[in-house]
């Protein structure tokens, strides 16, 4: 069954066994759609220039560097959507170019026309299909974001922490995760330390309570100077030595910061919490260990496929499982804690996923 909280978040139950376990999830998914969607209505040269904006903001801030220093294969993510623009308008002058030195009747009018024709046809059938106006408005979106100046995701966040500190404060659950993926790792990391401040117990209840960053980007938000307000939230939250942090990165994945510590790279000093794991407690995975090699075959050279493999099903038994950390049995800091022993025999998830 699936049931809706207000008009953001959209709440499904499942039910999940084995052999000799089972197990009852309340699933709370943020929906963001229609602030996508919203983003995508914009007039094609508004969301150009507010690319060329953040992108700008990124290098005169020193963040594009930061990125190049410390995940080089991230920086190609950032650079991606900036250069696109100025390869399609170097493309598009060579061809407008040739017709103006072609000898044709109006040659300069007809250049001028081929010029505009040649930018919008490549943008109309090569930026759609690799997805550079969405990566452009994500950009932007981040930019965005890190300036606080987006009120319809500081609206949805606030009210997501609201859940957050409901179900913590209804003391039914065994474990709480708050789950971002990509730059969910920041909006998710941001909704745990509005519900911290709500609540200063949050981790103190029942409820075994954990952040877990998947391919996150946080550190597209982490690392910008502006940023301050972030990086002290995130402090905040992980000042309760119960609060825990995980974080699954993966080098096949260039949409993440790879083998990086989040924290640290923040310039925080977060204390371990109270069983004594380090915060974020880190591990790598590798896709091609995840999944067969037939579909490993398929996705590898998809960047985008492969940066969603962290949330979706497995097909082959890995310590890293986001079905079983999901709707398994075990804790997500026992999993994270003993990933041999998760990699060779699962105790609990023994399931094909659907």
């Amino acid at each position: 069954p699936t049931t809706t909280h207000g008009d953001d978040v959209t709440i499904r139950k499942f039910i999940a066994s084995g052999e000799n376990w089972s197990t009852e999830t309340d699933f709370h998914f943020l929906t963001l759609d229609d602030i996508v969607l919203k983003d995508f209505e914009q007039p094609l040269l508004k969301r150009i220039w507010r690319s060329f904006v953040t992108s700008g903001d990124y290098i005169l801030s020193g963040t594009a560097f930061s990125f190049l220093r410390h995940a080089w294969r991230f920086f190609l993510y950032f650079a991606y959507p900036v250069v696109m623009p100025i390869v399609t308008f170097i493309v598009s002058l060579a061809v407008s170019m040739v017709v103006a030195t072609s000898g044709i009747p109006m040659a300069t009018i007809v250049s001028i026309i081929a010029f505009f024709a040649v930018y919008f046809l490549v943008v109309h059938f090569v930026w759609k299909r690799y997805f550079v106006l969405h990566l452009m408005d994500l950009w932007s979106f981040s930019r965005d974001f890190i300036r606080r100046n987006r009120t319809d995701i500081e609206t949805k966040l606030d009210n997501f922490s609201d859940l957050v500190v409901k179900t913590a404060k209804s003391n039914t659950y065994d474990e709480i995760i708050m789950i971002g993926h990509s730059t969910g790792g920041a909006l998710i990391l941001d909704t745990a330390g509005r519900a911290a401040e709500k609540h200063a117990a949050l981790a103190n209840g029942k409820a075994a309570t954990t952040v877990l960053t998947v391919g996150s980007t946080a550190l597209k938000i982490g690392l910008h100077p502006a940023a301050g307000w972030f990086r002290e939230r995130v402090a905040n939250l992980f000042a309760d030595p119960k609060m825990r942090w995980v974080e699954y990165q993966c080098l096949t994945d260039l949409i993440n910061f790879y083998r990086t510590d989040p924290g640290k790279r923040m310039g925080l000093s977060l204390a371990s919490d109270d069983d004594g794991n380090p915060r974020p407690l880190t591990h790598t995975i590798s896709i091609k260990q995840m999944v067969s090699g037939g579909t490993y075959k398929r996705i590898k050279r998809n960047f985008f496929r492969v940066h969603y493999q962290f949330v979706f099903g497995n097909t082959k038994k890995y310590h890293y499982d986001f079905l079983g950390i999901c709707f398994g049995p075990t804790t997500l800091t026992d999993r994270a804690q003993h990933p041999n022993h998760f990699a060779n025999n699962l105790t609990g998830p023994e399931y094909t996923p659907q």
